[in-house]
């Protein structure tokens, strides 16, 4: 096994009295898709937003390629390679769509807001099935299409890891399948991922691993098919006692 792209070493976060990581550690492999599961309350969040720089942490270290990026602000995160998705939308609404996807490729380093931008950013558009709605306002799209359109800006942003927080949420069977389908082509391209993703189809289908949370702790570690069979996961699920 390579090298990771990404590590979490020991990393704690408090709010206040309440401990909403503590000390996580986990890897995160080039070219996998890694699931960050676990349920509501468990942590997933803030440890993608620990990640992206949007929260300091208390202790503990991330490294990016080999370089702490633990202590710098999101902007500079980013910058170095890590783009999100978020769980509400955070889309422009009175541009188009090619306009809010151009936002993320200016926010690269030495790109100018030009012709080729525009060209490029159809690419993406391209990706997530975008590309004949390049001149709406955002405000004319669905929610899967802005969904979308979130996704083609992160991905304008050329990252080494893509986060996605809840991509997947509120989408009927159709538009599940057809999501299943973008993340993977994504993957395909390059990009590694990690989901935060309550849809249990979709980690199956598409996740190489899985990390498990609860109550701000790593509980599981393992391919989807191990750590969802495994009687301190489905109890943290059921809240109950697993039996076999």
């Amino acid at each position: 096994m390579t090298d990771p792209i990404l590590r979490l070493n020991g990393v704690r976060k408090a709010f206040g009295g309440l401990v909403a990581v503590n000390d996580v550690s986990f890897d995160l492999h080039r070219g996998e898709i890694l699931g960050l599961i676990g349920p509501n309350g468990s942590g997933k969040t803030t440890t993608m937003n620990l990640i992206s720089g949007a929260f300091g942490m208390d202790r503990g270290t991330i490294t990016l390629d080999g370089a702490v990026i633990s202590g710098l602000p999101a902007n500079r995160v980013a910058r170095k390679g890590i783009a999100r998705t978020f769980q509400l939308l955070r889309l422009i609404d009175d541009m188009t769509v090619t306009e809010n996807a151009a936002v993320g490729m200016a926010f690269r380093p030495g790109q100018p807001w030009n012709a080729e931008l525009v060209t490029r950013c159809q690419t993406y558009l391209e990706v997530v099935g975008l590309a004949d709605k390049a001149g709406l306002e955002v405000s004319k799209l669905t929610y899967i299409d802005q969904k979308r359109l979130e996704l083609a800006r992160a991905l304008a942003m050329e990252p080494k890891v893509l986060l996605l927080d809840e991509w997947l949420a509120g989408l009927n069977a159709t538009e599940l399948r057809s999501g299943i389908e973008i993340i993977r082509k994504v993957r395909d391209m390059g990009t590694t991922i990690i989901m935060v993703e309550h849809v249990m189809s979709a980690i199956h289908s598409l996740c190489d691993r899985c990390v498990v949370m609860n109550a701000g702790g790593k509980i599981a570690e393992g391919t989807p098919a191990t750590v969802l069979t495994d009687p301190h996961v489905v109890e943290a699920y059921l809240g109950e006692p697993h039996h076999a």
